[in-house]
């Protein structure tokens, strides 16, 4: 299997497509839907790469992007927004955050499994 992908979202129909397009890859996939205790669950799945959503109900991804970079178990863990944020400013600000990359919404399986396979190795299923 290629890897681990946690993925952070809170809306179900965006959840389950990114599931389902990352299953069918072969990924492995671990959900949260509100980003609590993301630390923990990155490291306890040894997560390859994190999915997250900007726009959360309890947390920002912005906040929890800090949070992951501040603990050694997960300062390294490459992570991809993705967000309905689509505007040439929100992107660079997303990057200059520290995002490694941004995904934007509608989600286009293509770019996203290319942006997969980047960060995880190997070569996209689409």
């Amino acid at each position: 299997m290629p890897g681990t992908i946690v993925i952070v979202e809170d809306n179900a129909m965006n959840m389950k497509l990114l599931e389902q397009a990352l299953g069918i890859a072969g990924f492995r996939t671990v959900k949260s839907l509100d980003g609590d205790g993301l630390v923990d669950l990155a490291s306890e799945f040894n997560a390859n790469l994190i999915l997250m959503d900007i726009q959360l109900p309890k947390h920002s991804g912005v906040d929890l992007l800090k949070q992951l970079r501040a603990d050694e178990r997960t300062s390294q863990v490459p992570v991809v927004a993705v967000t309905a944020f689509a505007d040439p400013d929100s992107i660079a600000g997303f990057l200059d955050e520290g995002f490694d990359q941004v995904i934007t919404k509608p989600i286009s399986i293509r770019k996203l499994l290319d942006e997969v396979a980047r960060y995880c190795g190997g070569e996209s299923a689409v």
